[in-house]
């Protein structure tokens, strides 16, 4: 009789329960369209790679796009019921909004396909990428950022907030000198060279020079020209690949140009943990080297 008392609360708490979830089951509609908003993030830390670095750079502030500045896309796949009950697989996209602010100005609603009671799932999934910048465009200001694709699923009537976030997909440079190389040489010209453009600067300090974003996978070389401080003459330091490899994305390198201490005028450059001695040439009068 002890047992018979628990076990009729315990039954009527299933049956409560079970009832719940069939007015939950019964209020789903079967079919409908849904919206999602995207909450964009980008990381503004890379790598940093030089010779004395004991953390990550953090990209200047200005040159981190918005959330709602991000290109994005977005394609997908839902599936419809056919005249004869039979599912349909049907496409969405791919679509490409220039900003996130003209995708939430458009608030497209998006196909949830069918309701599956059995797996109690809307049978659809999308996916969304967002992104900044040319990867092909090197120079100052011109970071180029991309976000691993996400992937999601809406249901009818209802609004779905997906997070999305994006890194630095290219990579970039500043060219530092030091104080010795300040002392031996004036008028320093120093040329970066990358595989389609090159990139000049005139250091009068040691404070690094402009940032400068390129494409990684390639290497870079260093030439320039300077005039000796003690005599006059003007030297030139011929094209020379610098590093041991190709840079690569999300990374900022310092190239650190020094003046070799070995008195023949050369340049010993400090890239990636290597170091590199880029030659000093005479420049004759007439314009020749020797």
């Amino acid at each position: 009789m002890i047992m018979k008392r628990w076990m009729l609360p315990l039954l009527a708490v299933a049956l409560a329960t079970t009832a719940c979830s069939s007015d939950d089951e019964a209020a789903t509609p079967l079919r409908g369209e849904g919206k999602v908003t995207f909450d964009c993030s980008t990381e503004a830390f890379v790598a940093n790679v030089t010779t004395r670095a004991t953390e990550g750079y953090q990209l200047p502030a200005e040159l981190i796009p918005t959330g709602e500045a991000m290109q994005l896309t977005l394609s997908g796949a839902y599936t419809e019921e056919g005249e004869n009950g039979s599912p349909i697989e049907k496409s969405y996209g791919p679509r490409t909004w220039a900003t996130v602010a003209d995708y939430n100005t458009e608030a497209p609603e998006l196909e949830a396909g069918i309701y599956n009671t059995t797996a109690h799932a809307y049978q659809n999934s999308y996916t969304a990428t967002i992104s900044y910048g040319n990867m092909e465009a090197e120079g100052a200001a011109k970071p180029c950022f991309k976000g691993d694709a996400a992937t999601f699923t809406i249901a009818a009537n209802k609004t779905t907030t997906v997070s999305l976030s994006a890194k630095l997909a290219n990579s970039c440079f500043v060219v530092e000198v030091t104080e010795w190389m300040l002392a031996y040489y004036t008028a320093i010209e120093l040329t970066i060279h990358t595989a389609s453009n090159s990139f000049t600067f005139n250091p009068t300090t040691t404070a690094p020079g402009e940032l400068i974003f390129v494409k990684p996978g390639q290497q870079l070389a260093l030439s320039g020209k300077a005039v000796k401080a003690q005599n006059g003459v003007e030297v030139e330091f011929p094209k020379t690949t610098i590093g041991s490899g190709t840079i690569a994305a999300e990374s900022c390198y310092t190239i650190r140009v020094d003046h070799s201490t070995a008195g023949s005028g050369a340049l010993q450059i400090a890239f990636d943990d290597t170091f590199t001695e880029v030659p000093a040439v005479d420049v004759e009068l007439n314009g020749e080297g020797k």
